[in-house]
């Protein structure tokens, strides 16, 4: 029961919007199917991860899934049904052909800046993480590997920028194939961001574009788009071993285990129930509230100690100099990080609170695309949606590297003129 309690409820707090809004045209909820099925589905259902941890860790983890889950629904359902209205942002005011040129200039003149600038960080760098001899240390700036603040504000600036405008770039070649320029710098710059071994950004821009393509064809290419969409997962998933990073015997060595290999392979990239669980059970026997610290903890740099991802690898190494640490940090569900703050009102108002604005703004997402026909108009909106809007239904997370992305698709929302 524990399995399909934890299955469940972390499924709807990742595509709970396939309630309030079941369409094709949901984008941003597709997207996180094929994360649904190999970070939660395999590892509660299938390997039965939560039977590796205490029955006191994981009857505490369960209730506040569960507690969090209604709530979090609650506010979805609420804020879904409040009634957008229109704005004053650019998409609202030109005209579909106005403001498709306008997306165009400013991809053109973002590609130019964004490349170049990833390629100098590379060489400020000093190394690529693909190719360094500890592929890992190298992808988090650890050990050897830590370089200066400038170094990584050049550096992640441009990724966050490429990343951002990877998907309209595809869609603006799609919508005129004479535009060869959109479609050689889209495969160079998910070649870049490749090399860091950031498999997300590099395989979900191309996604994006597939996705929006086959959703906005039929009702058939939609349902291939969900098969394929599993299968993109699975690949990114497996793309340590694919390339070497990691191989066969890691899986054994980090979790102690030798059955399932190939499924524990395919949830390897994912192991949201573990980590969550395992933090959980350090939690439990050594509590460190955050108070809300946490929720802009993230926009202090350098290994500020309420970073949310800076405090989840405190927790589970406790002692332990987090710098020297070879990992991003861990994701926890909102319900989790609303516990960790404030106990279980934490649970209700967090959960709460992150579904009545993830509603909010999925009911805006469904008018203007109902409002603008083209499609180029509808990516960049799911594009701003999932950047930048998305982020403010995950508050309890926010970090200072959603500001490149929230300045470059200002440009896309407003037009800026030099007086």
């Amino acid at each position: 029961m524990a399995g399909w309690i934890i299955f469940i409820s972390l499924t709807i707090l990742s595509i709970g919007g396939y309630l309030v809004w079941p369409s094709r045209y949901n984008i941003p909820t597709h997207l996180n199917v094929g994360f649904v099925v190999l970070a939660y589905f395999i590892p509660a259902l299938i390997i039965n991860m939560q039977d590796d941890f205490p029955d006191d860790v994981v009857d505490l983890y369960v209730k506040i899934l569960f507690v969090g889950t209604i709530f979090y629904l609650a506010g979805l359902i609420l804020g879904f049904k409040l009634k957008p209205r229109k704005t004053n942002f650019t998409f609202d005011v030109l005209s579909a052909a106005d403001y498709e040129a306008h997306v165009t200039k400013i991809t053109r003149i973002l590609l130019c800046l964004g490349i170049p600038c990833m390629i100098l960080g590379y060489l400020m760098m000093g190394f690529v993480p693909m190719f360094a001899a500890d592929p890992v240390a190298a992808k988090f700036f650890r050990g050897p590997y830590q370089v200066p603040f400038y170094t990584s504000i050049v550096y992640l600036s441009s990724f966050l920028i490429l990343s951002s405008i990877t998907p309209i770039s595809i869609m603006i070649w799609y919508k005129n194939k004479s535009k060869i320029f959109y479609l050689l710098a889209t495969i160079v710059a998910v070649v870049l961001m490749m090399m860091s071994l950031s498999r997300g950004p590099a395989f979900t821009g191309v996604l994006f574009g597939i996705m929006i393509v086959m959703s906005f064809k039929s009702r058939s290419s939609f349902t291939v788009l969900i098969v394929l969409t599993i299968f993109i997962y699975v690949l990114s998933s497996a793309f340590y071993y694919i390339i070497g990073v990691r191989n066969l015997e890691d899986v054994s060595a980090t979790l102690g285990h030798d059955d399932h290999v190939i499924w524990r392979i395919m949830a390897g990239g994912t192991n949201d129930v573990y980590d969550q669980l395992n933090f959980m059970t350090f939690f439990k026997a050594n509590p460190e509230w955050t108070y809300g610290r946490t929720v802009f903890g993230g926009f202090v740099p350098s290994h500020y100690k309420w970073n949310s991802s800076v405090y989840t690898l405190r927790v589970i190494n406790p002692g332990v100099d987090i710098s020297e640490l070879i990992s991003g940090g861990l994701r926890l569900p909102g319900p989790v990080w609303g516990y960790v703050s404030f106990q279980w009102a934490g649970v209700i108002i967090f959960s709460f609170l992150s579904g009545l604005i993830k509603g909010v703004l999925l009911k805006h997402l469904k008018y203007w695309i109902t409002q603008h026909k083209s499609i180029l108009t509808a990516t960049v909106l799911i594009v701003i949606f999932i950047t930048l809007l998305d982020q403010l239904s995950s508050f309890y997370t926010l970090s200072i590297y959603a500001l490149p992305p929230f300045i470059v698709l200002m440009f896309y929302v407003y037009r800026f003129r030099l007086r």
